[in-house]
């Protein structure tokens, strides 16, 4: 019984040892990424390096090239997060409603004005990427292409602008 008790009690010290790992990893991650942010508003994209973000966040390189191996990676990181920020307030209508994609459009800008500069230089490195071939990323053009094309006819948006 003593064999059993012992043996639950590290199988807790354990867990309770890789929350905490997996908490601190996940906030050293979230200080990087705020710190390419603030590189961002601040400056250009070439002022991303891992030095400077090391410098900034208050870690190592090291500490920088095992969370993101290239400046590349960063890129996508707070790429990925700004498009998790639209669809996790996407409206909550049905795809076929007339309204979805009006409202689809109004988070998805409210997501890019939020913090206009970072998004401004998350879309021309993507278009660098794509141009050169380095960063294969979906087109946004495409997917809203593809949304208004399984969206039924009669409910696509229609052009307001005066003739």
């Amino acid at each position: 019984m003593t064999i059993v008790a012992s043996e639950l009690l590290v199988d807790q010290r354990l867990i309770s040892r890789r929350a905490r790992a997996d908490r601190e990893r996940s906030e050293v991650r979230a200080r990087i990424l705020e710190s390419a942010r603030h590189t961002l508003r601040e400056g250009t994209m070439f002022d991303l390096t891992m030095q400077h973000l090391a410098s900034d966040a208050g870690v190592s390189r090291q500490t920088i090239y095992r969370h993101f191996p290239t400046v590349q990676d960063v890129f996508r990181a707070l790429s990925d997060e700004v498009i998790a920020d639209i669809y996790s307030n996407l409206p909550d209508l049905p795809f076929s409603d007339p309204n979805y994609m009006t409202e689809f459009v109004e988070v998805a800008v409210n997501v890019f004005c939020a913090d206009s500069k970072v998004v401004r230089v998350l879309v021309l490195t993507s278009a660098i990427g794509r141009a050169s071939g380095d960063w294969v990323q979906v087109d946004p053009e495409q997917i809203l292409l593809s949304a208004l094309t399984a969206m039924p006819a009669a409910h696509r948006p229609v052009s307001r602008d005066p003739k």
